[in-house]
């Protein structure tokens, strides 16, 4: 199938980037809309069009859905990635079925970002411009223990949205992980928060929540601006437990990326 590639409106060289998707709708829709923000897209359909148009050419971003037919998109990063060391070639996954597996697959592969699918044309432009920021740096920015509790809570999300939330019901994980991730970005969370981040009834979520405090890995403090409210906090030994997780996470991921 031969490329389409947006031509380029201006005669300054723009950054490259490589889009494959076997959707030819959101291809065209995506590729016209990183054109207009202005860089050059080109977009093929399946990972052997990808592969022999990297073998050609310099891209600095390859975009790839996950779901391509014969060759899936990690199992391309994984063959682009051999091509040669001196490539800079960074990659953003796609996908409309993604689990934690997947998820720890594409940190594995040096990913810079997991955009879960239906995916807005300003999402993917904001992910192309910070890989091609850490690209100027010098460095693929490392994994950190926030990214990972990020990316788990994303591959969550999509997993519930496919499947619903009670086939895999595990209220007090997501509470942990809600609350974990939150105290990273330094935002104080409400009982009434981390009801709806559990992915149960309000009912449920109250009992796990019990249970944790009972457990000595959360507590309850009253909000100091408003008495009616809760805030709910980690410990010192649920923020201990829950580093340790992400910290294996991280170690786990850059370990392979360096192998």
């Amino acid at each position: 199938m031969e490329p389409l590639r947006t031509s380029p409106r201006t005669a300054t060289r723009r950054a490259q980037i490589l889009l494959v998707e076997d959707d030819p709708a959101l291809a065209e829709e995506l590729a016209e809309s990183v054109g207009t923000a202005g860089m050059s897209v080109t977009t093929v359909s399946n990972a052997a069009d990808a592969i022999g148009l990297v073998e050609r050419a310099e891209f600095e971003i390859v975009v790839t859905d996950i779901m391509l037919g014969e060759i899936s998109g990690l199992e391309l990063l994984r063959k682009l990635s051999k091509l040669g060391p001196g490539r800079r070639l960074r990659s953003i996954v796609l996908s409309g079925y993604s689990t934690v597996d997947h998820v720890l697959n594409a940190l594995r592969l040096g990913v810079v970002d997991f955009l879960p699918k239906p995916v807005m044309s300003e999402e993917l432009i904001d992910a192309i411009r910070r890989a091609l920021a850490q690209g100027a740096s010098g460095s693929v920015r490392e994994l950190s223990r926030g990214d990972a509790a990020q990316l788990l809570l994303k591959a969550r999300r999509k997993r519930d949205a496919i499947f619903g939330a009670e086939l895999f019901e595990d209220p007090a994980w997501n509470i942990m992980l809600d609350l974990y991730s939150s105290t990273l970005h330094g935002k104080t969370v409400t009982v009434s928060d981390l009801c709806v981040a559990s992915g149960t009834s309000a009912t449920t979520a109250l009992r796990r929540l019990a249970v944790l405090a009972d457990l000595g890995l959360i507590e309850r403090i009253p909000d100091m601006h408003d008495r009616r409210r809760v805030l709910i906090a980690q410990t010192g030994s649920g923020r201990e437990a829950m580093d340790q997780f992400t910290e294996w996470l991280r170690t786990s991921v850059t370990e392979e990326r360096r192998a």
